[in-house]
C-alpha cells in the first residue's frame, strides 16, 4: 500500500482527519467520562486547514515515515497537525513507558494545548466496523456485534482498549514518571476515533450504543446480494489507500457500471476473500463525487475471512 496521493487526496484526507465526526460520543460513555474528544478543538482546526496549502510538509512527513497500512497513515496526518497548527506545540511521538527494562506500552502522542494552557496525551485510531444483522445476534446495539472486515477487531475489543489501557498509560506510576522526566505535568487524556460504522443493506439494525449520532455510516452486503444494489452508474472499486474522506473523481477516470462491478468483483472473491469497499458516484459540477460507500463481502462472511481488518 502506498500513499504517493494526489494533491486534493492528502488535502481531503488531512482535513477529514481531524473535522470528521467522532465514532463514539464519549461524555455519553460511564468509562469514558474523563476523557476528552480531540474534536472540541475542530472548529478552529478547520478555519487553519481550509486557509493553508498543506501539499508540500505533508507529502515531506509522508515520505519520511513511509506508511503502509492506514492507520499509520493516519497517525501521520495526525502527525502533521500536531507538528504545524499554531495552537499546538508538539512535544513527542510513540512515547515508550518503561518498568524493568521491560516496554508497558506507548503514548500515540504528547502536546501541549497552547488555548487550554495543558499538556494532552492523545490517543489515535481510524476503524471500519460492519455491524451483524438481528438475525445473527442477541442485541445488534452491542459493541461485540460491529466487527472489522477482516474478522479479527471488534468495536467492544477496541474501546476497552482504548479506554482502559492506551489513554490510561499516561496515569500509571511508570507513565507518570516518564512524563515527570520530561517536565511535563498535569496531562488530560485525549482520544481521537474516527471512522465508518457500516450497516447491513438488507436489514434494518440500530446504532452502536454510545454512537454519535451523526457517525460516518455506509452499507455492507454479500457477494450474493450484488443484484439488490440499485441500477446506479458510476461505481468505483476502492483502494484502501481512499478510504478515509469522500471519494472524488475526475472525468477522465474510468468508473463502472454495476454489471462491471459485478464482474469485477466475481474475480476477485474468486482468489482473495477479504471483503471490498466499494463506492457509488454522482455527477458534480467537476468530475464525480461519492454519494454512498459500501462493503461487499464473501457469501460465508463474517465465518471467513481473508485477511487482517
Amino acid at each position: 500500500m502506498r500513499f504517493d496521493l494526489p494533491q486534493q487526496r492528502l488535502q481531503a484526507d488531512l482535513i477529514w482527519a481531524a473535522s470528521s465526526v467522532d465514532l463514539m460520543h464519549l461524555e455519553s460513555i460511564q468509562t469514558a467520562q474523563t476523557l476528552s474528544s480531540v474534536a472540541d478543538r475542530a472548529a478552529a482546526l478547520q478555519q487553519w486547514l481550509h486557509q493553508h496549502d498543506h501539499q508540500t510538509p505533508l507529502r515531506q512527513l509522508i515520505e519520511q515515515r513511509q506508511p503502509r497500512r492506514l492507520g499509520i497513515y493516519f497517525e501521520v496526518l495526525w502527525q502533521y497537525i500536531l507538528e504545524n497548527y499554531p495552537g499546538f506545540e508538539f512535544i513527542s511521538r510513540n512515547l515508550p513507558v518503561v518498568a524493568n527494562k521491560r516496554t508497558l506500552g506507548e503514548m500515540d502522542f504528547v502536546y501541549f494545548c497552547k488555548s487550554r494552557q495543558r499538556y494532552i496525551h492523545l490517543e489515535t485510531a481510524v476503524k471500519f466496523y460492519l455491524g451483524l444483522p438481528a438475525t445473527n445476534v442477541a442485541n445488534p446495539i452491542e459493541w461485540a456485534n460491529w466487527i472489522g472486515p477482516g474478522c479479527i477487531d471488534r468495536l467492544d475489543i477496541k474501546l476497552e482498549k482504548m479506554f482502559n489501557k492506551q489513554t490510561q498509560l499516561s496515569r500509571t506510576p511508570e507513565g507518570l514518571a516518564t512524563l515527570q522526566q520530561a517536565g511535563i505535568d498535569n496531562v488530560l487524556q485525549e482520544i481521537c476515533l474516527k471512522g465508518y460504522f457500516f450497516y447491513p443493506y438488507s436489514s434494518a439494525i440500530p446504532s452502536p450504543a454510545k454512537s454519535h449520532k451523526q457517525h460516518a455510516r455506509g452499507y455492507w452486503l454479500k457477494q450474493e446480494q450484488l443484484h439488490k444494489l440499485p441500477y446506479e452508474p458510476h461505481w468505483h472499486i476502492m483502494k484502501k489507500e481512499e478510504w478515509l474522506s469522500p471519494v472524488t473523481l475526475t472525468t477522465k477516470q474510468p468508473l463502472l457500471n454495476k454489471q462491471q462491478l459485478k464482474e469485477n468483483l466475481t474475480n476477485r472473491f474468486a482468489t482473495h476473500k477479504f471483503p471490498v469497499m466499494i463506492a457509488n458516484l454522482h455527477e458534480a459540477d467537476v468530475g464525480y463525487k461519492e454519494k454512498v460507500r459500501f462493503f461487499v463481502t464473501p457469501n460465508d462472511w463474517p465465518q471467513h475471512a481473508g485477511g487482517n481488518s
